[in-house]
């Protein structure tokens, strides 16, 4: 049997009401599997707050499902969250997939002052302490929780998520994250080092797969793995890949791809470059070598991937 693809567009910003109701609505026609919005305060991203901004989606659709790519812990105590979350996947009838992760932007708090920017090691065992609590309140029975971060007494959460267990997505690179993710999560999105060498680049993402192997994640049956997908171009009429990957390293592709030969541009499963044909048997190759399942894109290329989306359905 085949397995079952999916891709999600992520949407983090639109001037109106109007526009965003267009975009959620298009995608869901489009046969896209989840919609997704980021989680950072800007300038320099400017984006849309992803609770308010996927509430407004869960009430013009139906079937897409509403991802979080994803939340920063620090913003939020795991109390307030949870109660957020349920009620986000009770209006859109169990539709939520929660990202969660700890955070990357520096600015997003030294400029807020919403927390302190601590080392990435506090702040990810920060995180995994959030979603032990997370999972405690999602069940709708009293907490009593103490850890080194997050204390909660004799509380109950209400209302509680529609999806029992409701799933979780962690994105990473690093072996603890990884490793973490492949036993925790129910879907993981592989980030990736994009400098380097080709061979030091490719044995980095094949120890990232490793460490998931490691830990169990590829002998689940209820875990994605996915990737963020990082430059791609859809070929016009009569343009080979070779130019269309020339294309897919300019202005946007750049700043991560830059440095790839265009061997490893069309190889990449970072990338999507090609006719709808080449890119289906593109994303079947990355199924068959890496098992990876779920696509994260961007706007503008995810508009383009209608044909795509409809020939692996």
């Amino acid at each position: 049997m085949s397995p079952a693809y999916k891709f999600s567009i992520q949407m983090p910003f639109t001037p109106d009401a109007d526009s965003w109701v267009e975009k959620v609505q298009r995608a869901e026609s489009m046969g896209f599997y989840s919609v997704s919005v980021p989680d950072h305060l800007g300038p320099s991203l400017p984006q849309l707050s992803p609770m308010i901004s996927l509430a407004a989606a869960a009430m013009v659709t139906t079937k897409v499902r509403l991802a979080i790519t994803v939340l920063n812990n620090d913003f939020r105590n795991p109390t307030l969250l949870a109660k957020e979350i349920a009620t986000l996947d009770i209006l859109s009838k169990g539709r939520v997939d929660m990202g969660i992760g700890a955070g990357w932007l520096e600015e997003d708090l030294t400029k807020t002052g919403i927390a302190t920017w601590d080392p990435p090691g506090t702040r990810v065992s920060r995180l995994f302490e959030s979603i032990a609590a997370l999972r405690l309140l999602f069940s709708g029975e009293p907490v009593n929780f103490d850890g080194e971060f997050y204390s909660i007494h004799d509380f109950t959460s209400v209302p509680i998520p529609m999806q029992q267990p409701l799933p979780i997505m962690l994105g990473g690179g690093g072996r603890r994250m990884l490793s973490y993710a492949a036993q925790n999560a129910q879907i993981i999105s592989i980030l990736t080092q994009m400098s380097g060498t080709s061979d030091t680049r490719k044995a980095a993402f094949e120890e990232q797969l490793q460490w998931i192997r490691d830990a169990g994640g590829y002998e689940r049956e209820d875990l994605t793995i996915g990737v963020r997908v990082l430059f791609g171009a859809v070929a016009q009429v009569g343009e080979d890949r070779g130019a269309a990957a020339e294309r897919a390293i300019g202005p946007t592709g750049a700043r991560v791809a830059g440095g790839l030969t265009t061997e490893e541009l069309l190889d990449s499963p970072f990338g999507l470059i090609g006719s709808t044909t080449e890119l289906a048997e593109h994303v079947r190759g990355v199924n068959e070598r890496y098992g990876i399942t779920y696509f994260t894109v961007s706007e503008p290329l995810a508009w383009e991937l209608g044909p795509l989306i409809a020939e692996l359905s």
